[in-house]
């Protein structure tokens, strides 16, 4: 045993020491605390006396002295809903029979539309006259050809130096990713 391991028991030993008689002194003052005083015996009462009901002390309090209430009008409603929304102004009697109830105008759904392209250009290649594009979308990678499908969604239309045309499937529309020649690479 090394003197850093004595030395840590010596001192959890002493904790526990000073634990042990701590809880000893506490449990002698419980003891004392809890002991009652001897008090004077009282005489029994008989049964008139425990029968014997209270006769009504006349000096108490009149209630009828202490009047009521008064409430501030300033305090406002107790108990009053309270809202966001604005009051309505009130209405003249000739101005009730003017009013016209507008119906709702029925605004009809926008157009759906594809949408935004989330691929990115990572190269091409051409191999037996045929042009493969690389393209990537959420660390998923997508090779194809021309008139190839990507992700059953897109079709690959056409390819040039500087774009990608695809075609969003379900809504039949043309879509184009500009290709960025820093960031990706060609292989030929």
């Amino acid at each position: 045993m090394d003197a850093a391991e004595r030395k840590r028991k010596i001192i959890i030993g002493g904790a526990l020491i000073a634990t042990l008689i701590a809880a000893l002194l506490v449990e002698d003052e419980d003891e004392l605390a809890f002991q009652m005083p001897e008090a004077p015996l009282q005489p029994a009462r008989t049964a008139q006396e425990k029968n014997r009901k209270p006769e009504p002390n006349t000096a108490q309090l009149d209630v009828s002295k202490l009047g009521q209430r008064k409430f501030n009008p300033q305090a406002g409603e107790l108990f009053a809903s309270t809202t966001w929304m604005p009051k309505r102004a009130q209405l003249d009697d000739h101005e009730e029979h003017e009013i016209k109830i507008v119906q709702p105008v029925k605004i009809a759904p926008p157009a759906p539309t594809a949408p935004p392209l989330q691929f990115k250009y990572a190269g091409k290649t051409i191999a037996d006259n045929q042009t493969w594009v690389f393209l990537s979308q959420s660390g998923e990678n997508f090779i194809t050809k021309l008139g190839g499908k990507i992700n059953d969604q897109y079709r690959l239309d056409a390819i040039n130096d500087d774009t990608v045309t695809v075609t969003y499937l379900p809504l039949n529309v043309k879509q184009t990713l500009t290709i960025n020649q820093k960031l990706a690479g060609n292989f030929r």
